[in-house]
């Protein structure tokens, strides 16, 4: 003899804390678990007796008849479809968790009442257009897709059991990337923040400091920083290997692992702090001796912080979107233009694609000395000259050619003179000025 469902409390990592259940199937055998969403064990009861009611309190048990039916359990370990993408790729707690989170806040209030198949194409994209236009908040195209996607999976796998005959997300088209522009930060200003007398910017905070100062030499992402571990800090090198996030240690977001050769100076900061953390799971980075890892949140605001310091106020930050994430753009960035391949490039950052690599690159097309060099190179002519000589002869170059050139043709000065972009003059005009 046993109750219908058993109820316990799940804490996370990060602090919240969730109601699962477990239920018996045909033969009495415990089935599950399955999340509640609820936080409390007074709202899962009243939760799972409704399940019950409906015998759907095993998950895909009984009739389906509206969408949030069809979504009970969908994103729980142990669910018919989490357990087969499983078995093909490595599918992490955090993964699953935000595909609740998306369900429950922005999916199953709109579609949750709706028969399953009564879900219209027209339905999807109504809703997706209105991410612009929610009453208590204004969500960007690049969130709203990521529900889509969501909502995309859902309704494919509706369609694949054959509980509908058509997927109404299948032609409905995602919404165009309006992702803010990252202005990363110049050599000189990173150089100012990590001067030789490093304390006064940072206000003392060594660890704030040195995590910044590794992510500004390796791209690393915020969670593989604060998760490294001090048997992966070697002689000349890192092993990166996993990362630390809201469920506690895993693997990096690709699931592969990379090696990062490192400055002497920076190896010898990094093997400082792995002898003093020996506790534990020995973090390099941490305030209890190793045991748990220093926070990404500290990180984020010592940055800001040592930015201000530097006379980059927080207007500015904003609107350059600058954080800690930002140092993979600038180190992607850095590498290509001083000669590395994009396949070097990608063994140091960790990006799968090319097209990611493209993405994280913000290359300045407006640096004469840099486009002179080129130029050299495809020429075949020595260069042979540093860079202010080289700034001088374009701008002389510049002012003869403006001479030249008809005054309607001559662009008026712009504040920024590398902005002035100077038209070539037409073939017929350019022989007559050499005949003459």
């Amino acid at each position: 003899m046993h109750n219908d469902f058993t109820l316990f409390t799940r804490k996370y990592s990060n602090g919240t804390k969730v109601v699962f259940y477990y239920a018996y199937d045909d033969d009495g055998v415990r089935v599950g678990p399955w999340t509640t969403g609820c936080e409390g064990k007074t709202a899962a009861r009243n939760y799972c007796n409704q399940l019950l009611k409906k015998d759907m309190l095993v998950p895909g048990k009984g009739r389906i008849e509206t969408f949030g039916d069809f979504a009970v359990g969908f994103w729980d370990r142990g669910s018919v479809y989490v357990e087969n993408q499983d078995g093909r790729a490595d599918i992490t707690d955090s993964y699953l968790w935000n595909c609740r989170k998306m369900l429950k806040n922005q999916i199953l209030p709109y579609f949750g009442k709706t028969p399953l198949g009564k879900i219209t194409t027209e339905n999807v994209n109504s809703w997706l257009l209105g991410f612009k236009k929610r009453e208590n908040k204004a969500y960007q195209n690049t969130y709203a897709n990521s529900v889509f996607n969501v909502l995309n999976v859902m309704m494919g796998q509706a369609t694949e059991r054959g509980l509908i005959k058509f997927n109404p997300c299948s032609i409905v088209r995602r919404l165009k990337n309006d992702r803010k522009p990252i202005h990363i930060l110049k050599v000189d200003e990173v150089q100012k923040l990590f001067p030789e007398t490093w304390e006064g910017v940072w206000n003392h905070q060594e660890i704030s400091y040195a995590a910044n100062r590794l992510a500004s030499m390796t791209g690393m992402r915020i969670g593989e920083i604060v998760g490294l571990r001090s048997e992966y800090v070697y002689q000349d090198y890192i092993y990166i290997c996993g990362q630390y996030g809201d469920f506690g240690y895993g693997p990096t977001k690709t699931k592969e692992t990379r090696t990062i050769p490192l400055i002497p100076e920076m190896m010898t900061l990094l093997r400082k702090f792995a002898e003093r953390n020996s506790k534990g799971d020995r973090y390099v980075f941490s305030e209890d001796g190793g045991v748990t890892p220093y926070g990404r949140k500290t990180v984020y605001n010592e940055l800001h912080r040592a930015l201000e310091k530097v006379g980059i106020d927080k207007a500015e930050v904003k609107r350059r979107g600058i954080s800690v994430h930002a140092w993979r753009h600038f180190l992607n960035t850095e590498l290509l233009k001083q000669g590395l391949t994009i396949e070097q490039v990608q063994s140091v950052t960790g990006h799968r694609s090319d097209r990611m690599t493209e993405w994280y690159t913000h290359l300045d097309p407006r640096d004469l000395t840099d486009v002179m060099k080129a130029q050299y190179v495809i020429a075949g002519i020595p260069s042979g000259l540093d860079k202010a000589a080289q700034v001088k002869i374009a701008r002389a170059k510049i002012a003869k050619a403006k001479k030249q050139m008809p005054l309607e043709l001559v662009k008026p000065e712009s504040p920024n003179r590398k902005d002035n972009i100077i038209p070539m003059p037409k073939p017929k005009a350019r022989q007559a000025q050499k005949q003459a």
